[in-house]
């Protein structure tokens, strides 16, 4: 792989990524100015974490990173793999959205207990749900079709598919005499079906259209099953814990999940942007460097990404945390969403920003580990990230009492736990360990400690 390469598909990914973004921002901008921090506003923040969040096991990084290490190895047998995967998940969506829509008040009990006091609030959040379940279904498939674009190395397409989803949101809700609960959902499903066809199209113009088939040989699954249950953490473990601050949020007062979701979207924009796209577009090429044993260049790469991360990472923590008042103000304080919001919202954006930097990292170092088949470090990793956001989150909520200043800060401690420990994985490999990354990463973590302690 040559460095252009390398380089053009980073920036043409995360170029589509940048205008995904943008028009991300005007979503929020339009549904932030309708309806404030409201009840209505909350509602949509929390309850759509849940799609969002099994969106991220069934689809997103957690598709691509097993599905393409899967592909390189499958060779002539691919056509069949992949018929046998879609088969497998097309069932599975189907029951499982199946069973949500049966009993949609038991999912609203355990990701938004603090509603539950609240009759009005519980049952316009089990309608809510009902209503955009089955876009994990449509987005799911996306995810497949855009797994089988990536192993081609055809970045383009699926990161553009974002931005259907958020033009549908902005065109609904500019429409919408008042904007509620049922415009939303209406246009997410809309998003979602727009979504898979654009996907189909052009997987099939690159040759795959899929079939189901019934008859499934277990040798050929067992490559991509042994990278995708870990993938799950992988691609998940972020937005899980994103939903456990939410859950922890609706027991707070009225505005807390919603000022929590714009400045989670602020740290997203760089981290979609660099971090998500160098560690896609490395993924392929770092799993046909280590297959080939050519240890040196596999280093030389990941300096190469480590480097750009560590820059991007920390000029972002600047910019986000020293500017987090002037950014949500000139992005957000309009309509409802008044003074008091931009103050409450620009707190979470300061204590999430301190561990952007780290989260890039992690993100980088979970496509090294599938390119390595070390999916194994993959699963602990998550599950050591779940476990520190659940403890962190409830010293500070109900111990400390920080309000949602403290989940946000409780993320940002278990992001950077989880890197120090994925790091020390890293270098216990021979193969792996470098003194440049670790000298560009010490440096790096040294900065953002002494910016985070600045700020915090």
């Amino acid at each position: 792989m040559r460095i252009s390469r390398f380089w053009k598909s980073t920036f043409g990914f995360s170029f589509l990524t940048l205008l995904s973004r943008i028009f991300g921002y005007l979503r929020d901008l339009v549904i932030s100015s309708s309806l404030g921090a409201s009840t209505i506003h909350d509602i949509f923040v929390v309850v759509f974490r849940i799609p969002n969040v099994f969106r991220s096991f069934f689809a997103e990084g957690a598709m691509s990173q097993s599905l393409i290490p899967s592909i390189v190895e499958a060779n002539k047998n691919v056509k069949n793999l992949l018929d046998q995967i879609f088969t497998l998940l097309l069932v599975s969506l189907l029951l499982f959205v199946t069973v949500v829509e049966i009993f949609p008040e038991s999912f609203v009990r355990v990701f938004a207990p603090g509603f539950v006091a609240d009759e009005q609030k519980f049952s316009d959040s089990v309608a809510f749900l009902r209503i955009i379940f089955p876009y994990i279904f449509l987005i799911s498939l996306v995810a497949f079709f855009g797994a089988i674009q990536n192993s081609k190395k055809h970045f383009q397409v699926f990161a553009a598919t974002p931005i259907i989803f958020n033009l549908s949101l902005i065109i609904f809700a500019l429409n919408a005499e008042q904007l509620d609960l049922r415009i939303i959902g209406t246009s997410i499903l809309v998003a979602g079906s727009l979504q898979l066809l654009l996907n189909t199209v052009f997987s099939f113009q690159l040759g795959y259209f899929p079939r189901l088939v019934f008859l499934l040989k277990k040798n050929q699954l067992s490559s991509f099953f042994n990278r995708f249950v870990p993938a799950i953490f992988a691609a998940g473990v972020y937005q899980l814990n994103i939903l456990v601050d939410t859950v922890f949020a609706s027991f707070l007062v009225t505005g807390s999940p919603t000022w929590l979701y714009l400045s989670e979207r602020l740290v997203q924009f760089p981290l979609g942007l660099f971090g998500v796209a160098i560690a896609i577009v490395s993924l392929p090429d770092l799993a046909e460097t280590f297959s080939k044993r050519n240890f040196k260049i596999f280093k030389e790469r990941s300096n190469r990404a480590i480097l750009a991360l560590s820059i991007i990472g920390f000029t972002s923590l600047i910019f986000l945390a020293f500017f987090s008042q002037e950014v949500i103000r000139l992005l957000f304080e309009r309509g409802q969403f008044n003074a008091l919001d931009t103050v409450n919202t620009a707190n979470s954006l300061i204590a999430y920003s301190v561990a952007l930097p780290f989260l890039m990292y992690n993100k980088f170092y979970n496509s090294v580990f599938f390119a390595i088949s070390r999916t194994d470090l993959v699963l602990k990793l998550g599950i050591l990230s779940l476990l520190l956001n659940l403890i962190f989150n409830y010293l500070f909520i109900f111990v400390l009492h920080f309000s949602h200043v403290g989940l946000a800060l409780a993320t940002s401690i278990s992001v950077f736990l989880v890197f120090l420990t994925a790091q020390i994985l890293v270098n216990l490999n021979e193969n792996l360990r470098d003194k440049k990354t670790l000298n560009i990463i010490f440096t790096s973590t040294c900065a953002t400690f002494a910016a985070g302690g600045f700020l915090l």
